[in-house]
């Protein structure tokens, strides 16, 4: 939670900069060159940061949120003093960006302030339904109301002027130097890949396999004479003939007896055979096989084939299941009325052995990015994402995403990730598997990654805009009301999602 909450107020930080929108008209609270910023302005970016909270999956509404006790910024504190601080360095930022507009002697279009009072008189017809008090009444809850709404829109346009002066239309007289240098500063980059829980639904033997069937050149099931399809056979493996038909066998996975008990660890966990079973065992510890239902097992050492004995000296046993060519055979998909996939959801015993190959995964392709994505080519489950919009990987910077979703999962562990390092999360999805990778030069210029650095230019704009108002001494110019600030804080607003 600790690391979520940080990556997200990094944005959240940026973006008061970015889409500002408090001024004065009340309680004087912090002085900026002409303007007077207000109390009820930081009750407005209160409300704005606790909207953002909720729409990233917080519970805002619950008490025990605000008053749980984070280590933030070296020290013990409540997430509602943590979270009112921030909104108040962020605000005090904004103040010093005024000081430094009034000394550069610019002043707002008046066509501006007229785009703005046609979009408040919009607003007020829209949410207020024509009535300036029923508008007043919902801006309330934030600490606002139309003057402050207004006087807000144009210190936005105030910030947005500052930084066309400084920086040129959209950040223009930005060089790719200095996006280069803060793309290497600021960035990581990762691959994943999906090791689902869910598949294609499609027909499967009694062993619960895939059934593989005979497959023309473009890809078609193939039917026998019958009508049925033709099952697809490694016929390199071990004939029967039964009633005239031929089917080719081979050993599969260990025979258990699932009557006896089940192996679990000091923990209380399943024991799980190299293909991610449950091993069972008899009252003396030793494995319990299924000698009804499997057959001995047989193995090659050599040019000779030996019995198969487990750590006890006993024969194995194995299930004898059908061989299929998996190779050159195709499964059965099945497909609703519309002609879309059916999906099934494997089982508890089918995931652990998916898990098992996720740990394998990981564990081999330790340091070696490479290696890894070759796996993912050929085992990953959503390659065609990665395909579309990630064929070099996915970027992120601190706070790259604020909603809680598998994006800001991924970007907060691959922050904590070490280069070359892999970690295994488990999801609603299924298993993925997480690598950072090193960033390549120039990444951010490539159209191929452009949906990873949209807002890298603001980034960029901000950092340099910050940079210059902490060492330029624009800060030491706001004077700010201590008496005043203790008397609001982020849980005497509602969620603000709106304005």
């Amino acid at each position: 939670m600790k690391q979520k909450l940080i990556s997200l107020l990094a944005l959240l930080l940026a973006a008061l900069m970015l889409f500002s929108g408090c001024a004065a008209h009340g309680k004087t609270f912090i002085e900026a060159g002409s303007e007077d910023i207000s109390i009820n302005v930081f009750q407005l970016y209160l409300s704005r940061m606790k909207g953002t909270l909720a729409a990233a999956g917080h519970d805002v509404n619950n008490a025990d949120f605000w008053a749980t006790i984070e280590h933030l910024n070296g020290k013990d504190q409540t997430r509602s003093e943590y979270f009112t601080n921030q909104v108040l360095e962020g605000l005090k930022q904004i103040a010093a960006a005024l000081c430094l507009y009034d000394e550069l002697g610019l002043r707002l279009d008046p066509a501006v302030e007229d785009e703005i009072d046609l979009w408040i008189d919009e607003l007020i017809e829209e949410v207020g339904e024509g009535s300036k008090s029923q508008f007043n009444s919902v801006l309330s809850a934030y600490g606002a109301n139309i003057t402050v709404l207004r006087d807000a829109a144009i210190i936005e346009a105030k910030l947005d002027q500052l930084r066309t002066e400084l920086y040129g239309e959209d950040g223009s007289r930005i060089g790719p130097t200095k996006k280069e240098q803060f793309y290497k500063d600021n960035y990581y980059r990762g691959y994943q890949m999906l090791i689902s829980n869910a598949y294609h639904d499609h027909d499967r033997d009694d062993d619960d396999r895939t059934v593989y069937y005979v497959a023309n050149a473009e890809g078609n099931l193939i039917q026998g004479e019958d009508g049925s399809l033709v099952i697809a056979y490694d016929t390199t493996a071990t004939p029967e003939t039964k009633d005239g038909v031929t089917v080719y066998y081979k050993f599969g996975d260990i025979a258990y007896d699932v009557e006896q008990i089940p192996k679990t660890d000091a923990n209380g966990n399943f024991v799980r055979d190299a293909e991610g079973n449950k091993i069972f065992v008899d009252e003396h510890g030793k494995v319990a096989y299924d000698k009804k239902n499997g057959r001995p097992a047989t193995k090659k050492d050599g040019d000779q084939t030996v019995p198969e004995i487990d750590e006890n000296g006993n024969t194995v046993y194995r299930k004898w299941v059908i061989a299929y060519d998996t190779k050159n055979g195709k499964p059965n998909y099945k497909y609703n009325a519309k002609g879309e996939n059916l999906l099934a959801n494997y089982t508890e015993d089918e995931m652990a052995k998916r898990l098992l190959k996720a740990e394998e995964i990981a564990k081999t392709c330790q340091g070696n990015t490479a290696l890894f994505l070759e796996y993912m080519k050929a085992f990953g489950e959503n390659q065609d994402f990665n395909n579309t919009y990630a064929p070099n990987g996915m970027y992120f910077t601190t706070g790259s995403y604020n909603a809680d979703t598998i994006f800001s999962t991924f970007s907060v562990e691959l922050a904590k990730m070490q280069v070359g390092d892999l970690m295994i999360l488990n999801s609603s999805s299924g298993y993925y598997i997480l690598m950072r990778s090193e960033l390549d030069d120039g990444a951010w210029q490539q159209e191929a990654n452009s949906r990873w650095f949209s807002s890298l230019t603001d980034l960029v704009i901000e950092s340099t805009l910050q940079d210059k108002l902490k060492a330029e001494g624009y800060l030491d110019r706001i004077v700010v009301n201590e008496a005043l600030l203790g008397t609001v804080d982020i849980t005497m607003v509602a969620a603000n999602n709106y304005y």
